[in-house]
Order: structure tokens, then sequence, then C-alpha cells
């Protein structure tokens, strides 16, 4: 057997028409070449393999749709027709996605102004490792906490596919993949199906800001955080640092493994860097519904076993937002005053991991909510 061509072989590139240009000629050159190589008879196939909803009695009110040939991911709807999202088989063989998508996970998107499509895989597994660690240990996520660890990265020199990075000292997880591209290859149309309503659209029947590309994505740099988020901060980074050398936190592990696995070595990681009862006081610190919002909806395959105490004891309402107004800065505007001094301490002092040491969450907890973090 000859050896199988890459998409990029297969697909010969075609040129965009003078009404395509005028609407997408902003879109990386290299992106406008990848033509979907999924047909129909695959996608049936995968529809029959892979769930796409978390509540199973919903696969009915989505119907899939191969590209066309001349179908681009970063196309939008026709005026007149309706509203679809692209998606990526590998967000649900590989990813694990199930839709709708949380809270989080379209917080970070209308944050960002980026499409579900825009966003690289291995973006999207930054997004989804974090999130199932933050549930497992029974506390929210939120993006404050998510954009002090990473920001954004944009391709360069063209507008293709955007992705995330971890700030200097705050790496939790290894990327999905080093090298993650035949995704670009295997993407098809969502539709809903006849009558019913897609959850990609507003109360106004206008899509959301996350379903078409964009060429105004933005960054969310967070400087400075709340106590109760930097204690969150700090308990989280301490996690990967109890490993040894030759073994790595990566979002395949997190995300590939399964749930008995996954939670076995999050809370063997947390035996070996702190005792347990540290991060029931968090959790019981963080319980205050008179500071905190809901707590959060644990995964339907059950809560960790830290969680589930937590939640028998009466744990009541969990969020990592803390009182007051978010101190933010878009990096399209450079910090001034009290936080460009954060910013550059930032830059300059990354997180530091001594084995050594237990992260003291009550002092960090006593900490004054004003004072430079």
């Amino acid at each position: 057997m000859g050896k199988k061509k890459s998409c990029q072989e297969v697909i010969v590139p075609r040129p965009l028409n003078a009404t395509e240009t005028r609407l997408y000629g902003w879109v990386e050159e290299a992106v406008l070449t990848q033509q979907s190589v999924v047909e129909d008879d695959a996608l049936s196939e995968f529809r029959n393999s892979y769930p796409l909803m978390e509540d199973s009695g919903a696969e009915g009110d989505y119907v899939l749709e191969a590209a066309g040939p001349s179908d681009r991911v970063p196309f939008r709807a026709d005026e007149d027709g309706p509203h679809f999202l692209w998606v990526y088989q590998e967000l649900f063989t590989r990813l694990r996605m199930r839709l709708p998508f949380s809270d989080f996970q379209r917080d970070v998107m209308s944050r960002c102004r980026v499409a579900v499509s825009q966003l690289h895989q291995n973006g999207w597994g930054f997004i989804l490792a974090f999130e199932k660690v933050c549930l497992h240990f029974g506390f929210r996520p939120t993006i404050r906490l998510f954009f002090y660890i990473y920001d954004v990265h944009f391709p360069p020199g063209g507008y293709g596919y955007v992705s995330f990075r971890a700030r200097q000292g705050r790496r939790l997880f290894d990327s999905y993949e080093d090298s993650i591209q035949e995704f670009k290859w295997h993407y098809f149309k969502m539709l809903a199906a006849p009558g019913k309503r897609a959850f990609w659209l507003d109360h106004e029947d206008k899509p959301f800001s996350w379903v078409y590309w964009n060429p105004e994505v933005k960054d969310f740099a967070v400087y400075n955080l709340e106590p109760l988020e930097m204690a969150a901060f700090k308990f989280l980074v301490s996690l990967p640092s109890g490993l040894p050398k030759r073994n790595k936190c990566t979002c395949r592990f997190i995300l590939d493994g399964s749930d008995a696995e996954v939670g076995k070595f999050l809370d063997d990681l947390l035996d070996v860097k702190m005792k347990r009862t540290k991060l029931d006081e968090l959790m019981t610190k963080m319980a205050d519904p008179k500071r905190m919002g809901p707590r959060p909806v644990l995964p339907t395959n059950g809560p960790s076993a830290t969680a589930a105490a937590a939640a028998a004891a009466g744990a009541g309402a969990s969020s990592l937002a803390a009182a007051g107004s978010p101190r933010v800065e878009s990096s399209s505007q450079a910090p001034s005053g009290p936080l460009a001094s954060e910013a550059n301490k930032a830059k300059k002092q990354p997180v530091k991991r001594d084995r050594s040491k237990v992260v003291d969450l009550e002092e960090e907890l006593r900490e004054d909510p004003t004072a430079n973090l």
C-alpha cells in the first residue's frame, strides 16, 4: 500500500470569487484553501458512533451536513439562510466535547470574540482540561482565573487559527499535541432540525459572537486576582510540580483518560503537594453565600470524592467570583499606575513552586482584598 496522501495534497486550492474576497479577504490564505474532506457517508458513521449532546434526548434536535466543495470554514450563512455552526470532528472524537457549550466555554469565546471553529484544537484542549480539573476539585472555573494563567496567541502575519499560551511561570498542562493539524480538514455544518431552536442563537434569533469567524479577536489580560481566586490559582499551579520530571500533566491525558483514571491521578497529586484538609478549608471559605454565586454543576459522571464530601458537609453555594469590580485590563491598552507595577511584577517574578512549602490557604484568605497580590 502506498503512502497515504495528506489532506494538503488531496485538496486543490481554488481562488476566491469577488464576493468572497470582499467578505473574507482578511482571512489567512492557508485557511481558505482548506476544503473539508468529510463526506456524507463518513458523516453518517460519525453521527452513529459519537454523541454530540450532553443530553442524549437532544440528539434529534440537530442535523449534520457535509460542507460543499466551495465551502470554507470561515464562511457565514447566507442572509436568507438558516444560521449554522461549523464544528470539527476531532472536538468530539479526541477532545470529547459535548454540547451545548458550558457557561465557562461561552464566556471564554465571548470575551475573546473568537468563533468555535476559529479556535485551534490545542486552545480547546486548554479550556476543557482547565474546566475539568476545576470541577473535579469542586470549584467554579472563571474566565478571570483562566486569563490570569493564559493569554491569547494570535497567528503570526495573518488572521488564522487562534490559541492560548500559558503565561510565564503559570503553566498547568502541556498542550494536547505538539503539532495537531489534520483537524483543519475535518469540519462540517451543524444545523437545528426543523421546528427546533439552535442553542447558538440569542432571544432575537441572531447568532452569538462565537458562531462565525471574527477579524477583531481580542486579548483579555488579568493582572491581579481577588484573594480567593489567588488561593485557587496557587492551589492549581502547585499540582503539576508534584510530578517527577519524567512525567507530564498533559491536556491529552486529562481529556483522553477515563474519569476514574483522571480522578485518581488528580487526587494523587493532591496528596503529594498538600494535605487534603487544605482543599477542604478552601472550599469552606468559598462557600460563603453572602459573597458567592450558585455552586457549579459537576460532571454527570459524579463529583470527586473531595467535592462530594464538601457538598455533604453543607458547604453551600460556591464560586470563585469575589465581591467588587474585577480589576481587568485589555492588552490593547497598556496598564497604568498600580496595574502597570503589577504587570511588570508578574513578568519579572514568575510563580514560585517550592516543593518543601505547603501553601497556607488560611493566610491567603486573610489578605486585604485591596493589597497587591
